[in-house]
């Protein structure tokens, strides 16, 4: 038994070590993906606060007078007080000083670094072959971990006392970060096969526990607002956040664009699901169309939204992340310690 699994375990470390290698590094990075993208775009990803802040309307304004005859499609206010508000027009992503009305630059569209890395993490950039190659060596890297430790169990070496380069460094360097790794690993690895196979998870769901369908659309009355002709941005927001008391609104997508105002608003404290609130508003009248609130959400789509919370690791905040981001970045490791251990056995590489 002890052969048979220990082949497994090599086997999965040969075909699949080098996709596990790039999930791992792919995936330490985007873990802290929102602190490298502001990193990488400094000039426009923070603010100095002070003073008023001002109205959708007075941003739009000065926009427009930037960007003359360019059509606003949606605003980004801002969440926190050191980050601008964006604005989203044709040509990209403009962000602008909310205090000041400075506009700081524009984000055109097209592949960033970290665009490219979260692409080669999700698809291996590479189309339909991607997602399936990535859900499979997710699973392959349950099934290792788990072989990992049976094979772990007999010796338990926790520490490294080998020789720089020698066989017994690798050895022990492979076995104790598998055991101080192990949870963690396991975790991101077993949250990404559930990711993979979302749409067979989501099945077994609903064929376990049927969900009766929850009508979303709520026709929400808004008094004394039938006299505006047109309702501003600012209206919006106040009737939306009227609907949520407690909400955030971090995006507000205009009516050109649809035919209605959309307002999403989350809880900044509430990290799952806790953006999923969407409210419709007529922009002549300002009547609210329809609300769709996480409160609503079934059992199944919140489990499988904090599932994504826990392989991203923004499940709990920066502690969670920081431990997503390690787990990840030891991947690689692992994956290379053992296939120096295998090209030892094999007499391809020597040691001391």
């Amino acid at each position: 038994m002890r052969k048979l699994i220990l082949n497994i375990h090599l086997a999965i470390g040969i075909v699949a070590g080098v996709f596990v290698t790039l999930l791992g590094v792919t995936g330490g990075i985007l873990a802290f993906e929102p602190e490298l993208d502001r990193i990488s775009h400094r000039d426009i990803s923070y603010v100095k606060p002070g003073g008023r802040a001002l109205s959708l309307a007075e941003i739009g304004n000065a926009i427009s007078q930037k960007y003359p005859g360019e059509g606003i499609v949606a605003y980004l206010p801002s969440t926190n007080p050191d980050f601008p508000t964006r604005v989203i027009l044709s040509r990209g992503i403009v962000s602008i000083n909310q205090y000041t009305g400075d506009v700081l630059g524009v984000r055109t569209r097209g592949q960033s670094f970290l665009g490219t890395v979260r692409v080669l993490h999700v698809r291996l950039a590479m189309g339909n072959p991607g997602p399936f190659i990535l859900k499979w060596s997710s699973l392959a890297t349950v099934v290792s971990l788990l072989s990992g430790l049976y094979l772990w169990w007999p010796v338990k070496r926790m520490r490294i006392a080998g020789r720089w380069w020698s066989a017994r460094f690798w050895y022990d360097l492979h076995s104790a970060i598998g055991f101080y790794s192990l949870l963690p690993a396991l975790v991101l690895a077993g949250t990404g096969t559930v990711i993979g196979f979302e749409d067979h998870v989501s099945r077994l769901f609903d064929y376990i526990s049927p969900q009766r369908p929850i009508e979303n659309d709520l026709v929400l009355p808004v008094a004394k607002l039938e006299e505006a002709p047109l309702i501003g941005p600012d209206q919006a927001v106040a009737i939306a956040s009227a609907q949520l008391p407690g909400g955030v609104p971090y995006r507000v997508q205009m009516p050109r664009y649809g035919g209605l105002y959309v307002v999403a608003l989350e809880y900044l404290q509430r990290r799952v699901a806790g953006e999923r609130n969407l409210i419709s508003l007529d922009p002549a009248t300002g009547k609210v169309i329809s609300a769709h609130f996480s409160s609503d959400l079934s059992f199944r789509v919140r489990l499988l939204a904090a599932n994504g919370a826990i392989h991203d690791g923004s499940i709990w905040g920066t502690p969670s992340r920081i431990v997503a981001a390690i787990a990840s970045m030891l991947l690689p490791l692992q994956a290379t310690s053992g296939l120096l251990i295998w090209l030892r056995r094999k007499g391809i590489l020597h040691t001391r």
